[in-house]
C-alpha cells in the first residue's frame, strides 16, 4: 500500500511538471518552432525533477526537528540565490555583453529580463515546496500505517489474552466425574474422553483463529454440555435449542461459552429441571443467544452482575463486533439470564 502512494506521489510531480512546463514554454515563445517548444520543455522539466527530488530526499524522519526546520529554510533561500545567479550567468549577460546596451540595467528592465529570473524562481521555490510536502506527506502515511499495525497488534495481543482468561476451567471437575465412570459405566467414561479431548482439541487449535464456523463452535458447545451431564441425574436439566441455519456463518470462536459456563458456575443445582435453558437463534445475518439459569439466595449477584470477567468479556466483544452487538443481563426472580445480540453485516 504504501509503494503504491509514493508511485502515485511521483506520477502527481510528473504530470504537474510537464503540463506547467508547457505552458510557460508557449507563453514566453510566440510561434514556437517544435525544436525549441521540445528542447525548453525538457530543459525545464529536468529543472523542475531536480529542485523537487533534491528538496525531496532532503525531508527525513525528524523534520519536526528545529535544527532540522532551519536547515531546510536556509537551503531553501540559497539554493534561490544560487539558481537565481546561474540564470543571469546564462541569460542575462548573454543579452548585456552581445547587444551592449547604453544602460545595460535599462535594458533588463525594459525587455522584462528581471521578471523572468522572479517567475523562474517562484516555480523553483514552488517545486521545492512541493518537494518538501509530498515527502512530508508519505512520512505522514508511513507512520499512520505503523500506527495502524502497532493497533492491530496490540489488539491482537489482547483478545489472545482474553480468550485465556476465559478457557474452561471445569478439567479437573471433568476428569474426576470420568474417574468414576471408569467402573459404573465404561462406555460412557470412553465417550466421556472423547468429548474432553474434542474441547481440548478445540481450545488449543481452533480457537486461535480469528474465526470459526457456528458449526465447529455448536460442536464445542454440545461437546461441553455432555460432559456437564455426567454432574447432573436428569438429563433434563439442560436445555439446548438451537433454530435456523447456521452452517455457513463465521463467528469469533468462545464468544457464548462465559455465559454458559457462568450458569454452570453460579446455577442452583437443586432448581427444577430445566434448571438451565439455552437458546441459539440464527435469522438471517443476526445470532440471538440466550442463556438463563436459576439462582439460589447465595448465587443472587448485587447489581446484576455475575463477576464472571464481565468486563473481559465486554472488552472482547468491543474490539471485534464495535456497535453490531448488544448485551442485556437481568437477575430477577432467582432467575439470572443473559442476552447477546451479534449483528454479522
Amino acid at each position: 500500500m504504501e509503494n503504491k502512494t509514493v508511485i502515485k506521489i511521483h506520477i502527481a510531480f510528473w504530470i504537474i511538471s510537464s503540463g506547467v512546463s508547457f505552458l510557460h514554454i508557449l507563453a514566453y515563445l510566440s510561434n514556437p518552432m517544435i525544436i525549441q517548444l521540445v528542447f525548453g520543455i525538457f530543459i525545464s522539466i529536468l529543472c523542475n525533477a531536480f529542485t523537487f527530488y533534491i528538496f525531496y530526499f532532503l525531508v527525513r524522519d525528524n523534520i519536526l526537528n528545529k535544527k532540522r526546520i532551519f536547515f531546510l529554510i536556509f537551503f531553501e533561500f540559497a539554493f534561490l540565490a544560487v539558481f537565481s545567479l546561474v540564470y543571469c550567468v546564462l541569460y542575462v549577460l548573454p543579452y548585456v555583453f552581445t547587444l551592449t546596451p547604453d544602460n545595460p540595467v535599462k535594458f533588463i528592465i525594459e525587455n522584462g529580463i528581471r521578471n523572468r529570473i522572479y517567475i523562474a524562481a517562484a516555480y523553483i521555490a514552488s517545486f521545492s515546496i512541493l518537494g518538501i510536502l509530498s515527502r512530508v506527506t508519505l512520512l505522514w502515511y508511513r507512520n499512520q500505517l505503523k500506527k495502524k499495525d502497532l493497533e492491530k497488534q496490540n489488539i491482537a495481543n489482547e483478545l489472545a489474552m482474553l480468550k485465556v482468561q476465559i478457557n474452561p476451567h471445569f478439567l479437573f471437575n471433568t476428569m474426576n466425574n470420568i474417574k468414576s465412570l471408569i467402573n459404573s459405566r465404561p462406555s460412557k467414561a470412553i465417550t466421556s474422553i472423547d468429548k474432553l479431548k474434542g474441547i481440548m482439541h478445540y481450545m488449543v487449535f481452533d480457537s486461535s483463529s480469528e474465526s470459526v464456523l457456528l458449526a465447529e463452535e455448536v460442536r464445542h458447545i454440545n461437546n461441553y454440555l455432555e460432559l456437564e451431564k455426567i454432574r447432573f441425574s436428569d438429563p433434563g436439566f439442560i436445555d439446548f435449542k438451537i433454530t435456523g441455519d447456521y452452517g455457513e456463518i463465521n463467528i469469533p470462536p468462545l464468544i457464548f461459552m462465559p455465559f454458559i459456563e457462568n450458569a454452570f458456575k453460579h446455577g442452583n443445582r437443586l432448581a427444577t429441571p430445566p434448571g438451565i435453558t439455552i437458546r441459539l437463534d440464527v435469522i438471517d445475518d443476526r445470532i440471538d443467544f440466550e442463556v438463563s439459569n436459576s439462582v439460589n439466595e447465595f448465587g443472587i449477584i448485587r447489581n446484576g452482575k455475575s463477576g464472571f470477567g464481565l468486563a473481559n468479556i465486554c472488552r472482547r466483544l468491543d474490539l471485534l463486533f464495535g456497535e453490531k452487538y448488544k448485551l442485556e443481563i437481568s437477575n430477577k426472580d432467582k432467575e439470572y439470564s443473559v442476552k447477546l445480540y451479534l449483528n454479522l453485516k
